[in-house]
Formats: C-alpha cells, sequence, structure tokens
C-alpha cells in the first residue's frame, strides 16, 4: 500500500512538474498562450490581424521617447514642415498644406522665444531661433505662392 501511495505521489509531481515546464514556456513566449487558445479552439488564422496584434503589442513596449525642450522644438518644427508641404506625412505618406496651421505654429514657437528668454541654454535657443527663421522664410515664401 506504501508503494503504491508513493507511485500516485511520484505520477502527480511528474505531472505536475511537466505542466510548470508548459507554464513557463507560455510566459517566456506570450504569443504562445494565445496561438494555443486559437488551435483549441480551432479558429483559422488570420495572419493580417495577427501581424496587426503583434505589431501593436511591439510598439506598446518601447520604451517612450525622452521629451526635452530640444526634441519638442525640432517635433512642432516637423509638424510645420509637413504643414508647408515640404515633406509627407509620415503616416498617410501624403503632403498636406496647411498654412494656417503653420502660422499658429510659428506663434506657439514665438511665444516660448519670449517667455523661456534668458532660461535657455545656447544649444536650446540656437535650434529654437533657427527653427523659427527657416519657419517664417518658408512661411512667406508659400503665401506668395
Amino acid at each position: 500500500m506504501a508503494k503504491e501511495k508513493e507511485k500516485e505521489v511520484k505520477k502527480t509531481k511528474e505531472m505536475a512538474e511537466e505542466k510548470m515546464k508548459k507554464k513557463v514556456k507560455e510566459d517566456k513566449n506570450p504569443l504562445g498562450a494565445e496561438k494555443k487558445k486559437a488551435e483549441e479552439t480551432k479558429e483559422p488564422k488570420d495572419t493580417a490581424k495577427e501581424e496587426v496584434k503583434e505589431k501593436v503589442q511591439d510598439q506598446s513596449q518601447a520604451r517612450p521617447v525622452k521629451l526635452t525642450f530640444h526634441s519638442y522644438i525640432i517635433m512642432l518644427g516637423a509638424i510645420a514642415w509637413q504643414f508647408l508641404g515640404k515633406i509627407p506625412n509620415p503616416q498617410t505618406g501624403n503632403i498636406q498644406k496647411n498654412l494656417m496651421q503653420v502660422k499658429e505654429i510659428i506663434d506657439l514657437l514665438e511665444i516660448l522665444e519670449e517667455k523661456t528668454r534668458g532660461n535657455l541654454s545656447k544649444e536650446e535657443d540656437n535650434i529654437l531661433k533657427s527653427t523659427l527663421s527657416n519657419l517664417r522664410l518658408n512661411y512667406v515664401e508659400e503665401l506668395k505662392k
């Protein structure tokens, strides 16, 4: 009787270890659980949907960009260049021209220049001034067209 109990305990341990190994494998591969679930329910595989899910997961797990004054000015400048029609929108690939938006960005940068006067590093001041002057020149050029 003791031998039967030992065999039963040993079998239970082996089953538990096997379950743990499977669990560890699934934890290492987060898509493994989803794939297993899809196979169990016999859902047809939609590769396009799976690719989109993977891309969204990759983007959501990406580190957030550290926003600095310098990167903020560059970002605003890039948006203004898109609205000037000088560069395409990276999401759509289309050229969008909206001079009213450009004027608003220039106004915003001018406010930033005024409110931060004397509080910026030389590099930050230079990037703000050069971005503003380039946008102003190109804005006036586009108004003349």
